[in-house]
This record gives C-alpha cells, structure tokens and sequence, in this order.
C-alpha cells in the first residue's frame, strides 16, 4: 500500500499585476492557512518520504512555511513538470517516485490536484487552495498503473 498526498498550494497574491502567474506569492491569507496546515501535519506526526513540488513562487513558499512548521524531514524535490500539468503529466512524475518511497506529497496546482484524485479515486472533489488530501493507493509500485487504485483517506480544506 503506497500512500500518496496532496497539497494545493496555500492562496496567492494577486496585489502585483507586473507578475507572471508563475511569479506570484503568497498573501497574507496563504500564509496563516500554511502555518494551519503545518500544525495538522505536526499533530498528526505526518512525514513523508519524498516531497515532490511545482517550480513556481507560491508553491515553493507554501511547502518551505509548512515544512517550517511541521518539522517534517521528507527529501524536497522541485519539479518544473507539476506546474500547469494535466493529469497525465502529474502521473507520470508519480510513475517516476522510487519504489522504496512509500509515502509521497505532491504540492501543486488546480486543476491537476482535482483532477488528479478523481482519476486516482474516481472521487470528484472540490479542492480550494491550501486542502491537503492523504490518498491510500492500493499498489506496491509507483510505476504501476494507478488509476482507481486510490481512495482517499481523508481531506482537511
């Protein structure tokens, strides 16, 4: 049983209309709700093996403030793939996770985060920024075919 989660990157600032969407940053609101993630990860004693995440400035700031506050030891690796990736794309860096990790976050971008747990699950739901979904995938290898093979465990908005 692998377990994957999910983690939409916290709510971003749109204060700066000079920025690329790729260069934008958290607000304020984004931040508090990093810090609330964070905690429910420390409380839980949640860690990961690997933490895969998307290139762009908010995802980059969400996963160091949550990792800052839940003190979670997990490898970070940046992927400029899991920006703007259709499902396809994020299964196929899934795909690519070495099979002796058994617990994988994955922090990025709607819709792929949604789109993502429905073909994993067949579940549709709604993901807004900063929900952290934890899905039990029932498979021994990440290179396996893993659509609906998931059902999610749980989703904290």
């Amino acid at each position: 049983m692998l377990t994957l989660y999910l983690l939409r990157h916290a709510k971003s600032s749109w204060n700066d209309d000079s920025k690329l969407d790729f260069e934008r940053p958290l607000s304020n609101r984004g931040r508090e709700a990093c810090a609330i993630v964070g905690d429910f990860i420390a409380e839980n004693k949640i860690d990961f093996d690997l933490v895969l995440v998307s290139t762009s400035v908010r995802t980059r700031e969400t996963v160091e403030l949550v990792k800052d506050r839940a003190n979670f030891r997990g490898e970070v690796r940046y992927d400029e793939r899991i920006y703007e990736a259709t499902t396809s794309q994020l299964l196929e860096v899934v795909s690519q996770v070495d099979n002796d990790r058994q617990s994988v976050l994955l922090v990025g971008h709607n819709p792929g985060i949604e789109d993502l747990i429905a073909v994993l699950t067949g579940e549709h739901v709604h993901v807004a920024t900063a929900t952290f979904a934890k899905i039990k995938i029932n498979a021994t290898q990440w290179s396996a075919n893993l659509v609906k093979t998931g059902t999610v465990d749980w989703i904290v908005p």
